[in-house]
Formats: C-alpha cells, sequence, structure tokens
C-alpha cells in the first residue's frame, strides 16, 4: 500500500474532493487501438516529414507538453488531471516531467473538481520495448499545493512522484505528435513540442 497514503492525500489535498466518491471508477484496461502506416507513399510530392513508424522505432523519445493524466489508487480511486504547463522530455533512457506552479493542475474525481498547484520536477529511468518498459523512480524536487478557505496544504514532490510518475511496467505509443505512457497506476497523455 505504499501508493495509497500519497494518492488520497493528493487526491484528498483540498478535502471536499472525495464527499461521494467512496468509489471511483477505474480506467480503461483495454489497450489502445493499433497505429497502421501505409509502408508505400503515396504522394510524389515534396519528402514528408517522419510517419507513425519512424517514432515508433525510438518510443518515447523527445520532448512533449502533458494534456492529461489518470491516475489510480490501489483501492481504485480514479483522479484525473487536467495540465496546461507539464513538460516531459524522454532521451537516451531517461525522463523528466517538469511541473510550473503559475498553471494549476485541473484535478477531478467524481463530480468534484479542484485545482492544484505543483511546482517540481520528477526524473526517472527506462529501459525496454515501447510495448514492454520498465520505468523506475529516481529523484524529486518541489511540492504541491492547495488552497482552501484561506489554509495552504502542502504535499512534497517524493509523495507527489509515487502518485503520478511512470514506475514498473508500462508501455508508450507514439505517433508524429503524441505520446501516451501507461503504467498499472498511471496514463499520460501528451503531444510534441515543437517549441
Amino acid at each position: 500500500m505504499p501508493r495509497r497514503r500519497p494518492l488520497l492525500f493528493l487526491l484528498m489535498i483540498v478535502p471536499a474532493l472525495l464527499v461521494g466518491c467512496s468509489a471511483g471508477t477505474t480506467p480503461s484496461s483495454a489497450p489502445p487501438p493499433a497505429i497502421t502506416t501505409n509502408p508505400t507513399p503515396v504522394s510524389t510530392g515534396p519528402t514528408p516529414g517522419p510517419t507513425i513508424t519512424d517514432y515508433g522505432a525510438a518510443c518515447p523519445s523527445g520532448e512533449y507538453k502533458a494534456t492529461s493524466f489518470t491516475a489510480t489508487s490501489s483501492d481504485s480511486i480514479s483522479g484525473k488531471g487536467t495540465v496546461t504547463d507539464v513538460d516531459a522530455t524522454f532521451r537516451n533512457g531517461r525522463y523528466e516531467f517538469e511541473f510550473d506552479d503559475d498553471s494549476p493542475i485541473t484535478l477531478t474525481i467524481g463530480t468534484s473538481t479542484r485545482q492544484v498547484r505543483i511546482d517540481g520536477e520528477f526524473r526517472g529511468t527506462y529501459s525496454g520495448a515501447s510495448d514492454a518498459l520498465t520505468f523506475t523512480l529516481g529523484d524529486t524536487t518541489g511540492t504541491a499545493k492547495a488552497t482552501q478557505g484561506g489554509k495552504t496544504q502542502s504535499l512534497p514532490m517524493r509523495d507527489v512522484a509515487a502518485v503520478l510518475a511512470p514506475q514498473g511496467t508500462g508501455k508508450a505509443v507514439c505517433t508524429a505528435d503524441k505520446l501516451t505512457i501507461t503504467t498499472d497506476t498511471v496514463t499520460w497523455n501528451l503531444v510534441r513540442d515543437l517549441d
């Protein structure tokens, strides 16, 4: 149960979040649809950019902006987050997620929605093929904060990472502009950072 306390704290960082949500939903365990491409180019125009297959060969790899996540506790309470300023980098077997507290995360559990500000990073490593990856959490810096009724509650980044960092076995699905990282307890949806 090492993941339960941090997830519940993150989900309960604003006490009203879990009111009426004792049995959260779990994310679908169905695998994402297979991605196929035509192996023979149809166009005779200018040379196109990388194909889905090109990105899949080194998946995950590159710089991304996170758009959302779903995290599930050991007792199946599920929280969904919508993010606007979380950068993620996957390079040479190392990953890093960097959160900016200028843009709060919108966290939803059941019908309750609140905003949480996270300022910090977590880093780790990954190895294996995209359909059979192993993620290991490394170091963390920063905190998560929520304010309600004039009171601020804080959570160290190591506890946030225990919930949100890719850890254990998982997989990555890459396209030319998107990446989905899925493990047993968290799914991250990201778009390629073209800046």
